[in-house]
């Protein structure tokens, strides 16, 4: 039986990375792809860590993202040894995550793929030459071990928090700012919409892109939300102050 194509005609993409439990962004974020036809989600992975709501993240992730790949702080609930590469405070944070997802979302993260392809476009965490090490694409080196690493003509990827991009032919790279943005025909891209739950660009605005196939654009989206109630939640369940004062 042919399985159902991930890019169809006349469709738009919501593409989320890094929500990590913040549940007033996720929600933001939610209400602005229903109000601008968006058309299904695809989620890059790490939707817990950090935030104080990652069962109410994990699961719209799980049950409603169109692709859904693992990232490595969903890794590191079933794989305990991943979290001494942690920082003290990312460490804590999935201590503490881990203890409080249900055993049931537990149960789905092994069957979440590092990387997932289909026509035109893949998919991953860090990098889409070496997905199940979580490293950061930043370097031109990393991007060009990543394009040949794929035919694709679309690679998408989260995980520095930072909405970015990289092209193989013209051999450019750069910070995506607010609004659309023309993507070439014949050019390959690398594209990162930035973070949901905790941006790391000195916005505290959340991000994420909106792909769309067909008029050939890749969309940042910044929204503010809720941050102080965000902050107020993970100083409320413990966790580290400066996972709450990253959001602000």
């Amino acid at each position: 039986m042919a399985t159902d194509p991930l890019i169809k005609e006349n469709m738009r993409y919501a593409v989320f990375a890094d929500i990590h439990g913040n549940l007033e962004a996720l929600e933001a974020a939610l209400e602005y792809t229903q109000k601008h036809q968006v058309s299904e989600h695809f989620c890059l992975g790490d939707s817990i860590g950090y935030g104080a709501n990652p069962n109410e993240c994990f699961g719209w992730a799980l049950q409603n993202a169109r692709v859904h790949v693992l990232g490595n702080h969903e890794a590191a609930v079933t794989h305990e040894k991943m979290r001494d590469n942690f920082t003290d405070a990312a460490h804590k944070a999935i201590d503490w995550t881990a203890k409080r997802l249900r055993p049931e979302l537990i149960e789905k993260i092994e069957d979440l793929p590092y990387l997932q392809r289909e026509g035109e476009i893949v998919l991953a965490h860090g990098t889409l030459h070496d997905p199940e090490e979580f490293d950061y694409l930043l370097e031109s080196s990393d991007a060009h071990k990543s394009f040949m690493a794929f035919r694709e003509t679309f690679g998408f990827v989260g995980h520095t928090h930072i909405p970015s991009f990289f092209t193989e032919k013209e051999q450019t790279l750069g910070y995506l700012k607010e609004g659309v943005h023309p993507l070439k025909k014949g050019e390959r891209y690398l594209l990162n919409p930035g973070s949901i739950g905790q941006p790391r660009d000195r916005d505290t605005r959340l991000s994420f892109g909106i792909f769309d196939p067909e008029e050939l654009t890749f969309e940042i989206v910044r929204i503010p939300y809720d941050n102080k109630k965000a902050a107020g939640k993970i100083l409320a369940e413990g966790l580290p102050q400066s996972l709450a004062e990253r959001l602000l």
